[in-house]
């Protein structure tokens, strides 16, 4: 459904990620339940243990200069070839999501915490190594957070966008875990509970 999609990227757009995210949730919750029914040793050797979903919050370094500096044809030639890369890489049941101007969402299916970290450093790293038209180097920077059945959907954002804003705060180009951070302490008390405006 076009209504769906992004016009420029042909990734979901923001008004569709509640209904995606909650079917995506529901599908993950049947599958728990039919698991716990199996009886055989072989098939509960599927189940990866500690396999969570994540939502990922995406943003371009410092967009707004390659904007200012060689103009908004070029900007959107960087969302493009960015958008077709994550295309590319993520798997068909990952969920990928333009929010508007240079931010993205990703919804990754159930894996470890340090699967998910390795497949988004590897994406990093590949964004960060190709040369784009004219502008040359671009780099992204990331946040992740868990994601639970019985989540609100705003309050995984929140904590993922606070990753993303330690990322921004720590040199850019680097990918950062919610939770991670939490148990490191380096989020303050303020951090974790704080409201912030997302996007």
């Amino acid at each position: 459904n076009e209504s769906e999609r992004d016009k420029l990227t042909g990734l979901f757009n923001r008004r569709t990620f509640d209904a995606k995210l909650s079917r995506m949730l529901e599908q993950q919750q049947r599958r728990k339940v039919e698991h716990a029914k199996l009886k055989g040793l072989a098939e509960r050797r599927q189940i990866v243990p500690g396999a969570v979903a994540w939502l990922v919050v995406m943003d371009i370094d410092f967009f707004k200069k390659v904007n200012d500096t060689f103009g908004h044809v070029y900007g959107d030639e960087v969302i493009l070839l960015l958008s077709q890369k994550m295309k590319s890489f993520f798997r068909n049941s990952d969920l990928l999501f333009r929010f508007g101007g240079e931010e993205f969402i990703i919804v990754l299916e159930p894996m470890p915490k340090e699967m998910a970290a390795k497949a988004l450093n590897r994406y990093r790293e590949s964004v960060a190594k190709h040369m784009f038209p004219q502008i040359g180097g671009v780099t992204i920077s990331m946040g992740f957070s868990e994601i639970d059945e019985k989540d609100y959907p705003p309050a995984v954002i929140d904590r993922a966008d606070k990753a993303l804003y330690y990322a921004k705060e720590h040199g850019r180009n680097c990918v950062h875990n919610y939770e991670d951070l939490v148990e490191g302490q380096l989020l303050t008390e303020e951090d974790r509970s704080g409201s912030v405006d997302l996007f």
